[in-house]
């Protein structure tokens, strides 16, 4: 049977993948979290009931290198999935070394053991599109664009991304990247922007929207479902690093819309005012990026696409209109 190891499986999108491979497959996953604020076994909790032979899991800080006898009785695996991380821009910026501790130290662990212990495990280390830096309009970076991070948070991304051609190159690891944009759903950490935006219009608070040159800042939206399914279209037919097929692969929401639209969205589905100021340059976000675009050409040749609207996937997210059985945090 086919075996997985899952860092960062009980976080937003890390529960989401353990629960797609769970559902949608016979592998069997190994969990490995640290259990953060942003990360809790009430997300998988409902399925370690469901499949308890197929799931297990361990607690581990990856700060820290991870002990291979801990991890022994799962026997060998055959893909690694790598999610686990610290992604609040604003929480970097209070605490960069932190960041660089969490992804960077963080990453270079699980490599490590993964090298020592599993190197015939093909590896995905989930990265973002934040790497690139600000795309200019009209330009979608691809796979192999410069990194330009603008922040701590997308430089420790940056930085753990690195580790990746040196590990494969080096050790004969086979290593893929994924750089994915803004991702959304049920049960998503309270820091983000659209769970706080929900938060803020139900209690009749201020929406912040933040601006650049005096436009509305944009994303790509993805909703967490689509994100679970590309990890493993990725680790299913995709290629590594210094192998056949492309060892990057960006994971990308369909449509862009400025974050102005979805706050009003979100406010319209609430049946709710929206009470925002647009912010040129916020103090707890100093000169933030204006959009991030990323073409998607290499994931979509493998047969993945986003299948969730946006505005269903919304309702869902806000708990209004549920895709999926989802387990509230």
């Amino acid at each position: 049977m086919t075996t997985i190891l899952l860092t960062g499986g009980c976080g937003f999108i890390g529960a989401a993948l353990c629960r797609y491979v769970l559902n949608e497959t016979d592998w069997r996953v190994t969990v490995l979290d640290k259990l953060d604020e942003a990360g809790t076994l009430n997300r998988i909790a409902s399925l370690k009931h469901e499949y308890p032979e197929r799931l297990r899991m361990w607690w581990h800080d990856l700060r820290s290198p991870i002990n291979p006898v801990m991890l022994r009785a799962a026997g060998q695996f055959d893909y690694v999935a790598h999610l686990a991380a610290a992604s609040h821009v604003d929480r970097s910026i209070v605490d960069p070394t932190g960041y660089v501790l969490d992804n960077v130290l963080g990453t270079a662990h699980l490599l490590d053991y993964v090298r020592r212990e599993h190197r015939g495990a093909k590896t995905l280390v989930f990265s973002t599109d934040e790497c690139f830096g600000p795309a200019p309009e009209g330009v979608e970076y691809d796979e192999y664009s410069a990194h330009c991070p603008h922040n701590p948070y997308a430089a420790s991304k940056a930085g753990a991304e690195a580790l990746c051609p040196a590990y494969a190159i080096t050790y004969g690891m086979r290593i893929v990247v994924s750089h994915c944009t803004n991702v959304y759903g049920p049960t998503q950490y309270r820091e983000k922007f659209v769970p706080l935006v929900a938060e803020k219009v139900s209690r009749g608070e201020v929406v912040q929207i933040h601006t650049v040159g005096g436009k509305v800042a944009s994303r790509y939206y993805l909703h967490v479902d689509d994100a679970a399914k590309a990890v493993v279209t990725i680790l299913d037919r995709g290629g590594v690093i210094c192998g056949p097929g492309s060892g990057k692969y960006n994971i990308t929401g369909d449509r862009e819309y400025d974050n102005l639209f979805v706050a009003e969205r979100i406010a319209g589905f609430l049946g709710l005012p929206l009470n925002y100021e647009l912010v040129e340059n916020p103090p707890n976000r100093p000169r933030p990026d204006a959009r991030y675009a990323l073409s998607g050409a290499k994931l979509k040749a493998l047969g993945w696409a986003p299948e969730v609207p946006f505005d269903l996937g919304l309702k869902d997210a806000l708990g209004l209109n549920r895709t999926v059985d989802h387990h509230p945090v």
